[in-house]
């Protein structure tokens, strides 16, 4: 029986002209087609979209990381203090990631009393905002557990997602939102 294969990839394109090429995924398909098998399955769906921003995270993260190696103040170079492990948790995947300290400039640590490491890239609770951001707007319509599953079934969230999870990302956003608005300030949903 004839096969078709498809092979996705994904091309970085660096302006300097560098661009690399990455497989991300490879299906096979029988060349006839029934329902079943016609188009990506969910799986696969959410396989590939984990794995393209598996890609492109650890690309983003890795450039942040080479563009901090000088200071932005006076231009001279920052010393290496290391990597720590983070994760980065989003809609489409939770990507590990090895992100690289660095001892504060020397201009810099005269303002302040000691020097203090600098991270190439921060995360306020190591999550994409849209993930924070979607469990709290369905966390609003729906149980946790429910929103916990339907998160789970449609998307490649990875992790823990159970009900805990969701009250949690909830409770921070809304944290987030009562920092945004001055304190007395009516709920400008109120006023309609």
């Amino acid at each position: 029986m004839q096969k078709f294969v498809w092979r996705l990839k994904l091309e970085a394109d660096f302006s300097a002209g560098s661009a690399t090429e990455i497989e991300v995924a490879r299906i096979e398909r029988a060349a006839w087609a029934d329902p079943e098998t016609l188009g990506l399955s969910l799986s696969e769906g959410k396989r590939l979209t984990a794995a393209i921003q598996t890609e492109m995270v650890r690309a983003q993260a890795s450039i942040m990381g080479e563009r901090f190696r000088c200071c932005a103040h006076c231009g001279s170079g920052l010393s290496s203090k290391g990597y720590r492990q983070v994760t980065f948790r989003s809609l489409f995947g939770n990507v590990p990631l090895r992100v690289r300290r660095f001892v504060s400039c020397r201009c810099r640590d005269a303002l302040t009393e000691e020097p203090r490491s600098l991270s190439a890239l921060t995360l306020e609770g190591g999550m994409a905002p849209e993930l924070a951001d979607i469990t709290a707007k369905f966390a609003a319509l729906a149980p946790f557990a429910k929103v916990a599953d339907l998160l789970s079934e449609l998307l490649p969230v990875g992790g823990a997602v159970n009900a805990g999870t969701v009250r949690n990302r909830t409770r921070r956003v809304g944290e987030r939102i009562a920092r945004l608005s001055p304190a007395g300030a009516p709920d400008a949903r109120m006023r309609s």
